[in-house]
């Protein structure tokens, strides 16, 4: 037997005589696709196991019933399943891709492909309907298990055909006896005519076992072609006999033809996979008879791809593959970038950082991996250099000593560092090794290191150049993509910012500990200097005192107002140092704090006597508000009664200062209804305020605040930062509140206290 003429350009090989069983066992071995046969109105008169896994109805259910049920509402209004039927008759195959409907209502997106199928004469018998399901790849099994079934009924007919041959041989011979024994054929006619109908008969049944295998080499072909991803077919000794479109278009890349594939050993043709993960997976498959999915990496091309092994009842091979580059590139970029941001981040030492980002890209980024960066008054320096031999490490560093780079190359690190742009070279030529060569044993060399590509990125930050990044690719083959340039300009970026990080960590320590040391000298000296200045003060007050007495003669009233002045003086100087003296003791930790229970009333009491005389005398009413004694207020604070004394003491003359005449103060001891652990003891002037903004300034040393241009700022601005100092050190804290028109608010809050037990 053998194909008809239109057949005859088919890559199949051509000492197979199985080839129509073939297709039609791989159809019905392949479960990733639904493939069935549809009437010349759309009925569906087949149904595969892939059909009834995927769109979910069994074959009693869906046989008879219109194809239009596995299209959404709103392709069946627009008539979809009409045009695709219409566009199979016409063009022979029509594809599409949309979404689908399950028996169960659920809808998927699929990759449909009807072709149309015509008997000998042309007439239009039917169609061929596959569907796939974009994320599923098992149609191939079912499509292996089909060709199966082909190849039984092809040798079926074949064994029909060599007994046809076998009678036609035995009437011949029949014949020949009549023509000698003319009366015995006589006798024989009647069973010769009954002979003759039953030879009729096996003709016909044979051309039409012809014919239905003829349309079913049709149907598989025709659904083999149409599987989008590569695909081949392999006999039990690794020949070729199919190969589809997709596979032929991949292999014409390497410069090989599929016709020219067909019958040959793929180990002969393919020798760089034998030892190979596709050698081993692949026999795996033969050899135990089960499905094998695996992934490969193609060094060389810098590809990915995933392999389906499926095996055939013949003792072959089916084989689908699938494109994986991108996804595992993303991969692989994300996995390095987290790694990355992990080791950047370990350490603020970018020096150990920037090594251990060198080691980590080696070997499956780089088989060389090199860090150099700017120094602030010399040439750049290489800071790591990785390899997985050591020693190729050391010998690396000895080479940079002998050839140490030139800081004004047009090429590699220097002019990256220099310009700021990337450098990429996919494949290294000899030319460019020629170009950078110092001498003839450097160039010997450069070449013995069998470079393939590499990439040279800036390390920026903030727009500075602070170093670059250099990946190169050797032994290993590799040879970089765009992709692998986007992915070694991320790693750079952000070695960049965590070492200008790192950077700014340092000077900013290096300021912090200068500024500490300054300041620790300004409070030494601020200590020094208000105890010198204590003594003369001291020595002035005395002696203004002798005279005021008399001791030295008689005192004339214009002398006794010249000494009270002395007097004022001496006092708000030595007020003003002793702030000053305060302030030096908080800052450097000496103060010390004596917290006991205190009873409020008895302060506040004994302060409203202290300083109504002030108050007095500028014409400010001082008012106390306290609570009552049998209710829930707080009546005793935990702190040390001298240091809320000296608090109390700055809060009243603060407000007395920028009260005006005729004017109130008000200190008040209430309860803290957000915190009841705590009191409140708040100091009200109706006074100018303070503004929104300068609330937490006031408390900063030596800022004097004007709230008025009437009312000359007084003192060193020390008394409130000391008083906050001296709250916060008794557990409490210092505040100030102010409402515009309404004076100003300053609340000392203190923790709680039990009463003490005497």
């Amino acid at each position: 037997m053998t194909l008809s003429d239109q057949d005859s350009g088919a890559r199949t090989a051509s000492a197979s005589p199985d080839v129509t069983a073939l297709y039609r066992m791989l159809v019905e071995n392949v479960r990733d696709y639904a493939m069935f046969v549809l009437d010349q109105r759309g009925h569906v008169l087949t149904w595969n196991a892939g059909a009834e896994h995927l769109k979910g109805y069994a074959a009693h259910d869906i046989i008879g019933q219109h194809f239009s049920v596995f299209y959404p509402a709103v392709d069946i209004a627009a008539n979809k399943p009409g045009v695709e039927l219409e566009g199979a008759t016409r063009d022979g195959r029509y594809e599409d891709e949309g979404w689908r409907v399950r028996r169960d209502g659920t809808t998927f997106w699929a990759n449909v492909i009807i072709t149309a199928l015509r008997d000998v004469s042309g007439e239009l018998i039917g169609f061929a309907k596959v569907t796939r399901d974009l994320s599923e790849r098992k149609l191939a099994e079912e499509q292996a298990r089909t060709l199966a079934a082909e190849s039984a009924a092809r040798t079926e007919a074949q064994r029909r055909t060599d007994e046809l041959d076998r009678i036609n041989h035995q009437l011949i011979e029949q014949r020949l006896e009549l023509e000698v024994q003319t009366e015995e054929a006589q006798s024989l006619a009647e069973e010769l005519a009954q002979t003759n109908d039953q030879l009729q008969e096996l003709v016909q049944q044979t051309e039409k076992a012809r014919e239905a295998a003829e349309t079913a080499e049709q149907f598989s072909r025709g659904i083999l072609e149409s599987i989008a991803d590569p695909f081949v077919v392999q006999d039990a000794e690794w020949r070729f006999q199919y190969i589809n479109a997709k596979a032929t278009e991949i292999f014409s890349m390497g410069g090989r033809s599929g016709d020219g594939l067909i019958g040959k050993v793929v180990w002969d043709e393919y020798p760089g996979i034998v030892g190979t993960v596709y050698e081993r997976e692949m026999r795996r498959a033969a050899s135990e008879r089960v499905p094998v999915t695996f992934e490969a990496h193609h060094p060389e091309r810098a590809e990915w791809s995933a392999l389906y092994c499926y095996p055939l009842g013949n003792g072959g091979l089916a084989i689908q593959w699938r494109d994986i580059t991108s996804r595992k590139r993303a991969e692989e970029s994300a996995r390095y970038l987290a790694r990355a941001s992990d080791v950047l981040g370990s350490s603020l030492d970018y020096e150990h950082t920037l090594a251990e980002l060198a080691r980590l890209v080696v070997p499956e980024l780089a088989d060389w991996c090199t860090v150099d960066v700017v120094t602030e008054d010399g040439p750049p320096r290489q800071l790591a250099v990785a390899h997985t031999d050591p020693e190729k490490v050391r010998w690396a560093k000895l080479l940079a000593e002998r050839y140490p780079p030139n800081p004004n190359a047009t090429t590699g690190s220097p002019n990256v560092i220099r310009t700021g742009l990337p450098e990429f070279y996919p494949d290294i030529p000899d030319e460019l090794l020629v170009a950078g060569a110092i001498d003839d044993e450097h160039l010997r060399i450069l070449r013995e290191l069998g470079l393939r590509s590499a990439m040279s990125v800036p390390l920026v930050a903030h727009g500075h150049v602070l170093g670059s990044l250099t990946l190169i690719a050797a032994e290993s083959g590799r040879r970089y993509r765009d992709a692998d340039l986007e992915l070694a300009m991320e790693l750079a970026r952000r070695a960049a910012i965590a070492m200008d990080n790192a950077r700014l960590h340092r000077a900013e320590l290096k300021a912090r500990v200068a500024a500490e040391r300054a300041n620790q000298a300004k409070s030494d000296f601020l200590a020094v200097m208000s105890h010198e200045l204590r003594t003369p003060l001291n020595a002035i007050a005395g002696h203004a005192q002798i005279v005021e007495m008399g001791l030295h003669g008689p005192v004339t009233p214009g002398q006794q107002e010249a000494l009270e002045r002395i007097g004022r003086a001496q006092r708000h100087l030595l007020g003003l140092i002793n702030n000053i003296l305060n302030l030096t003791r908080l800052e450097t930790g000496r103060v010390e704090y004596h917290i006991r229970p205190v009873l409020i009333r008895s302060v506040l009491g004994d302060l409203s006597s202290l300083v109504q005389p002030q108050f007095a005398v500028r014409e400010i009413e001082l008012v106390t508000v306290l609570p009552d004694e049998g209710t829930d207020a707080p009546h005793y604070v935990a702190a040390d009664r001298e240091k809320l004394i000296q608090i109390l003491t700055n809060l009243l003359g603060n407000a007395s200062k920028f009260t005006p005449s005729g004017g109130r103060v008000e200190l008040a001891l209430v309860r803290n209804d957000a915190d009841p652990a705590t009191a409140i003891i708040r100091v009200h002037d109706t006074g100018p305020g303070i503004p929104s903004d300068k609330l937490d300034v006031i408390f900063e040393p030596f800022v004097q605040l004007e709230r008025s241009l009437t009312i000359p700022a007084e003192g060193t601005g020390l008394g409130l930062a000391i008083s906050r100092d001296l709250a916060r050190g008794m557990h409490g804290d210092l505040r100030a509140e102010c409402r515009e028109g309404d004076g100003a608010t300053l609340i000392l809050t203190l923790p709680r206290a039990d009463a003490p037990i005497l």
